[in-house]
């Protein structure tokens, strides 16, 4: 459990210090709050989360399940979505940088955890 809270304090370490980085080196101004770019956007991304939420609760109840691959599918398609409506509808506010970022660093971080899942199993 403590080389999971590692991994996880270093994933949100790194991506914070990259954000930073990359919002001062093209001056991107940061948003208070999330953003959604169309009411489309906002109603596709919102049912996605609650339903990778969904399958993390029952990847918790349910031993051995495959709810965690979907859940780990969810939580890829959202970021990549999110980044391809950014870049399609506000590509001069470069936001879509600083998220397919995000989602390169969280996408290792939880193939690690996927690959440690699959190696306490055995």
């Amino acid at each position: 459990m403590l080389k999971i809270n590692i991994l996880l304090i270093l994933t949100l370490v790194i991506s914070s210090v990259l954000t930073k980085y990359i919002r001062n080196k093209y001056n991107i101004i940061d948003p208070q709050r999330i953003r959604y770019v169309s009411n489309t956007h906002q109603w596709v991304e919102i049912p996605l989360v609650v339903l990778g939420i969904i399958f993390i609760v029952l990847f918790w109840f349910i031993e051995g399940s495959v709810f965690y691959y979907f859940a780990i599918a969810i939580f890829a398609v959202v970021p990549l979505f999110r980044a391809f409506v950014e870049y399609k509808y506000e590509r001069e506010e470069k936001e879509y940088i600083i998220t397919l970022i995000n989602f390169g660093l969280w996408s290792i971080g939880m193939g690690v955890l996927l690959l440690y899942y699959i190696s306490t199993l055995n």
